[in-house]
């Protein structure tokens, strides 16, 4: 591994250090070789002009040099760092890119072992959301009521065996709003649903009349809202009550 930022900031200096002591050995060389003071001060003016023009180019030098590299370094993190804030963790991390300084390839292994608790966790919940999910649907299908979940624009979340039985042209893939329905039944308790929905208003023990077969439904729904309190969609339940049990 090569050294760090800060250990090149500290050669750096140390050789700023060093023209400056070698400047200081050539001038007391040339003040105990001079054979008279115009020698003396043509040698101590020569030194002087090369050396303050080599610290001049190396202070320059060293004033962009560790910027560049800082800025540099602090652009490749902050790539990283972005796509990770907007959701990417699926990122092929190559530590040894960044193996010019060893402070920053540290903070490339926390972020890598961080994605790593990411990845887990968001697998483990995923797998726990899945599970909740499914449960959910086994306990639905298993009611004896006809259930129906929409979003808040009339889309069919989804719906147990019971609700499709009752209304085949019901599925995943429709909208309540989107349906036409002949059964003038039928279309009285998607009426009822729906007027729910745009309304956001809760329904309870709401009674539709078959007219034709004598049976009734009565259909109970709740509106589902978010922490804001902003309606998101609906919950009804639809207990179907034939003509053969009201006799």
């Amino acid at each position: 591994m090569k050294n760090s930022l800060k250990s090149k900031y500290h050669i750096l200096i140390a050789l700023l250090f060093g023209l400056i002591t070698l400047q200081t050995i050539f001038l007391l060389v040339a003040v105990g070789n001079a054979k008279d003071l115009y020698s003396l001060a043509v040698d101590i003016h020569s030194i002087v002009i090369v050396f303050v023009f080599l610290i001049f180019v190396y202070i320059v030098v060293l004033y962009n040099y560790i910027p560049y590299r800082l800025h540099r370094a602090i652009k490749e993190v902050g790539s990283l760092v972005e796509s990770i804030s907007n959701g990417n963790y699926q990122l092929d991390i190559d530590s040894t890119t960044y193996d010019q300084d060893k402070d920053f390839q540290d903070l490339i292994f926390a972020l890598d072992k961080m994605l790593g608790i990411i990845m887990r966790f968001d697998q483990v919940k995923a797998d726990k959301i899945f599970e909740h999910h499914q449960r959910l649907q086994l306990l639905i299908n298993l009611l004896p009521q006809a259930v129906l979940i929409s979003g808040v624009n009339g889309d069919v979340v989804y719906c147990n065996e019971n609700m499709r039985k009752r209304f085949p042209m019901i599925s995943e893939m429709v909208n309540l709003n989107e349906l036409i329905i002949k059964s003038d039944y039928h279309t009285r308790i998607l009426s009822v649903m729906i007027d729910a929905l745009r309304y956001g208003n809760n329904i309870y023990d709401v009674v539709v009349d078959d007219l034709i077969y004598l049976g009734k439904a009565r259909i109970n729904g709740s509106i589902v809202r978010n922490r804001k309190g902003i309606s998101t969609g609906a919950v009804y339940v639809l207990d179907f009550v034939d003509h053969e049990k009201l006799d």
